[in-house]
């Protein structure tokens, strides 16, 4: 099985800040960059990635498609079970963790940015734990 973390966040900024940590993580495979939900969708459904899992580290407020709108059409397609979402983002609205928490795709909730930190956090999270080195 391939596996891939998709970054989606429509800030450049922040884009570059989360690749930039990826590089010092230990990753057990590669990783891709969108500025745009909508573009990550079609990432996702290219029949080259048909028997990929993908951990998502996505932002919620986007403009076009929201953070939310692509978790409510991943969890309506063929990629649900292949999919799991960390919510990286700047709200600190508890609604937003709550509501969250209602997918069951999503598997944490990251303030922005990433640090270096955070992925001790994931490590530990058990479905995640195939997208990092041992």
């Amino acid at each position: 099985m391939n596996r891939k973390i998709l970054v989606i966040d429509d800030d450049p900024l922040i884009l570059m800040i989360h690749e930039a940590v990826l590089e010092t993580q230990e990753l057990a495979c590669s990783s891709e960059f969108f500025d745009d939900a909508g573009e990550a969708i079609n990432f996702m459904e290219r029949g080259d990635n048909v028997n990929t899992q993908f951990l998502l580290l996505l932002d919620i407020n986007m403009p076009i498609i929201s953070g939310w709108d692509l978790l409510e059409e991943i969890q309506d397609s063929s990629l649900q079970g292949n999919v799991a979402v960390v919510m990286v983002t700047s709200s600190v609205n508890e609604g937003d963790r709550l509501k969250a928490g209602k997918y069951s795709n999503v598997v944490g909730f990251i303030s922005k940015p990433l640090k270096d930190s955070d992925f001790d956090q994931l490590k530990s999270i058990e479905k995640l734990i195939p997208f990092f080195k041992n």
